[in-house]
């Protein structure tokens, strides 16, 4: 972690998100996308989109498709000069994530997408106090463009990182899922229980282990706390 926090604080321009551009978003299925001829699974494969390449939107169909717990409609879009329609449950504003060294903790994660997906603003808010039990916690905050924030937390036997992000639960899950798959550890997505809130949607989704946990804060803003744990690498 405190490598990665080193990563973080000297990284003075990186890429933004899609969100500077509304009417493109990436593409953050691992397998990558199917661009179709009509705005539905059965229909013609135009091509295939990869993974983290972006594409132009040109509308929103109604037609709706749901795979697993994401849902989401078909969105008419141009690639490479063709265009088609594909799921948009898998589009985001957000970048894909790409692990460019090998990950020891869950917790590192967060830090190393940061690193790459988003632009720093201001300097980081570092603490240092003494728990109840008399262990130390570090505590560091740091803010991004987009008001995301990632807060990370360190105790001597325990690491937690916090990811703050203006997005649905859907697309922050769609996040997690990327990261996962990408760093080889996609068998965490297996036993991950999705809790919905009395109103019927989704509100919660955490590993049975409690080593990751996505919260919606609001309709539009969740966290993903990620807690230390080895992977398997």
């Amino acid at each position: 972690m405190k490598k990665l926090l080193a990563i973080l604080v000297t990284v003075i321009g990186v890429n933004a998100m899609a969100q500077d551009n509304p009417s493109h978003l990436n593409v953050l299925a691992v397998n990558g996308l199917n661009m179709r001829s009509q705005p539905e699974s059965k229909s013609r494969v135009v091509t295939k989109v990869p993974y983290g390449k972006q594409v132009e939107i040109i509308e929103k169909t109604d037609n709706e498709l749901q795979l697993g717990w994401v849902k989401d409609n078909w969105y008419k879009i141009r690639f490479r000069g063709r265009e088609g329609y594909i799921f948009g449950g898998y589009l985001s504003k957000l970048n894909a994530p790409v692990n460019s060294e090998t990950p020891r903790l869950l917790s590192d994660l967060l830090p190393m997408y940061c690193s790459s997906a988003f632009q720093i603003d201001g300097e980081p808010i570092i603490s240092k106090e003494a728990s109840s039990s008399r262990d130390t916690l570090y505590h560091t905050l740091l803010r991004f463009n987009q008001g995301v924030e990632l807060e990370l937390e360190r105790y001597v036997n325990r690491e937690t990182a916090t990811l703050l992000l203006p997005n649905s639960i859907q697309e922050t899950y769609v996040l997690l899922e990327a990261l996962l798959k990408e760093s080889g550890n996609s068998q965490l997505l297996e036993e991950l229980r999705f809790i919905k809130g009395k109103d019927g949607t989704l509100s919660r989704i955490s590993h049975a282990d409690g080593s990751v946990l996505i919260k919606a804060l609001s309709s539009e803003r969740t966290e993903l706390v990620m807690t230390d744990q080895a992977l398997n690498n």
